[in-house]
């Protein structure tokens, strides 16, 4: 108590001297400095006319100044001042253009909504501009790198689907290269069928990543990639690359020119519309300007932006709202850069849509009669390509009509029917039978988990390939684990597997048959309701034959 008393006293006194005293203007504190809060520091400095003090934003270097009025109380104006702060430190963020070395202004999207026309998803895949001249080179159909999906045995399955989409690795971090130079072939290996094919690295440090794309360059790959849009925790925020990179413009521009001296194959960004609370356009435009000005023509916008904090990367590909209007407006003020949209599409319909400039109303991309709006002045600078993500995960054939109705050719003999592409993957496995040894059997099946989706025998499908999987993988070959699953499908949905790709009515008259045949399984079997409690009433499916197995 007798220690305590002492301390209360000086800061009553400390509190009422500061209240209601004021400083002389001959007082020399001009050199001492306080600490205010956090980061922020003062300078007792008195104005003779307007009675001013003044603080120093941050470091003595940077001298920006703040004025607060000098005889409100420090402790009620610490809200204020953080505030304040930030707008200017906001404000000298957004002012990151290489080229004009000016403040960006803040401009308006010139895709506005009033200037657009209704058109339906019919008109758009009709447009003339990919029925004819078709340019072979421009990969108008690029498959999303996905972590733990697009590997090379999901790549495979893709090339039995389309022979001209482009395909993309997974993110593979420069350092694992590096520190892996005796086994390379597990990191970036590729089938020749696989081109054209994209490798994308991750990673901060220019001079790793230089070195690591000198290796993908040896490997054969076409292009690299560099991932700065990538939200997840483990790499943005602990490996300070992906979409955290994007606040710092002039470091991905140094990276990009380190990488472009090293390597011949093109180099591309991609990156989102912006991250955390750099969401404006005019940073978007300012970030475009500065990492081409290092030699980038080709960026792959993820049309979202990225929250850091707060979302994980699920969130991330579904709260933040879907901005196309960007995408397109980065066309018209960059005529000599390509962009590729990233982001929402569903179907290769969709997709067709988007690179004839029809961008989807909003609120209805979900639904099932998609309506599309024209972008005004979209020749100017068309898009170089769509990316298509987890709906090609979830389910491969969803690409199935890639080669037909983007480049007009005839797809591949193994993407007729379901069974096809199950039955070429599986002399995939067959022919490949040392990839049994380095992969485990869910890895080599997973990517054909999702085939089914949407049609009957779908869930049994992945119940039975899990379970032998559990079961047999120790002793069986994963070619004979797919061959008993087929079996179990044909057994339940017969035919299924073997309903054209091509005809969208054929497979929902056969659904829907499936749906009626299951409804009249039901005739005459009554439902009653068995309380939570009582588990001696409850009996499983299968104890009844004449119980249906919904897939």
């Amino acid at each position: 108590m007798h220690i305590q008393l002492p301390r209360i006293l000086i800061l009553c006194i400390y509190f009422i001297y500061f209240k209601y005293f004021k400083y002389d203007d001959n007082t020399k504190v001009k050199g001492k400095r306080y600490t205010l809060v956090g980061v922020y520091y003062i300078d007792k400095v008195i104005y003779p006319k307007k009675k001013k003090k003044k603080i120093w934003f941050n470091s003595k270097d940077r001298r920006k100044l703040l004025f607060f009025s000098f005889n409100n109380d420090l402790a009620r104006n610490k809200n204020e001042i953080k505030k304040k702060a930030k707008e200017e430190r906001k404000k000298e963020k957004i002012n990151m253009s290489f080229l004009t070395g000016s403040n960006v202004e803040e401009i308006s999207c010139p895709c506005d909504e009033n200037l657009f026309k209704f058109e339906s998803i019919s008109t758009c895949i009709n447009n003339e501009i990919y029925q004819t001249g078709i340019n072979e080179s421009v990969p108008f159909i690029q498959v999303a790198p996905m972590i733990n999906v697009t590997n090379r045995h999901f790549r495979a399955l893709v090339r039995l689907i389309t022979k001209r989409a482009q395909l993309w690795t997974e993110m593979i971090v420069d350092n694992t290269l590096l520190y892996n130079l005796n086994n390379l072939d597990e990191y970036i290996g590729f089938n020749r069928n696989e081109h054209p094919i994209v490798c994308q690295l991750g990673g901060s440090d220019a001079s790793s990543l230089a070195e690591a794309a000198i290796l993908v360059e040896q490997a054969g790959y076409d292009e690299i990639n560099l991932n700065v849009g990538c939200p997840s925790t483990k790499v943005a925020n602990k490996g300070a690359f992906g979409a955290y990179l994007m606040k710092k413009p002039e470091h991905v521009r140094n990276i990009v020119y380190e990488i472009k001296k090293k390597v011949q194959i093109p180099v591309t960004v991609k990156i989102r519309t912006g991250v955390d609370d750099y969401d404006s356009f005019s940073f978007l435009k300012s970030f475009i300007e500065t990492v081409s000005s290092a030699g980038c023509t080709h960026f792959i916008v993820h049309a979202r932006k990225a929250w850091l904090k707060g979302l994980d990367p699920k969130q991330n590909r579904s709260i933040p709202p879907l901005e196309y209007a960007k995408v397109y407006d980065l066309c018209k003020l960059f005529p000599n850069l390509k962009f590729t949209l990233n982001g929402g599409v569903k179907t290769i319909q969709e997709a067709i849509a988007l690179l004839n400039g029809y961008i989807p109303q909003k609120n209805k991309i979900n639904s099932e009669n998609n309506y599309y709006i024209s972008v005004d002045d979209y020749k100017v600078n068309p898009l170089c390509g769509v990316m298509i993500g987890r709906a090609c995960m979830e389910n491969t054939t969803v690409l199935s009509q890639t080669d037909k109705l983007v480049y007009n050719q005839d797809i591949p003999t193994t993407a007729y029917s379901r069974r096809t592409i199950l039955e070429a993957y599986k002399m995939y496995l067959e022919h490949n039978s040392m990839l049994s040894n380095l992969s485990s059997a869910f890895e080599l099946l997973k990517p054909i988990l999702g085939i089914l989706k949407g049609m009957p025998g779908h869930r049994i499908f992945r119940n039975k390939l899990d379970t032998y999987i559990r079961t047999y993988s120790s002793f069986m070959h994963c070619s004979d684990i797919l061959a008993k699953a087929i079996t179990d499908v044909d057994n339940i949905a017969p035919g299924c597997l073997d309903l054209p790709l091509d005809d969208q009515r054929m497979q929902q008259e056969y659904g829907q048959g499936w749906d009626m045949q299951c409804s009249l399984a039901f005739d005459g079997f009554h439902c009653f309701r068995v309380p939570l409690g009582d588990t001696e009433f409850r009996r499983s499916p299968h104890d009844d034959p004449y119980f249906p197995y919904l897939g």
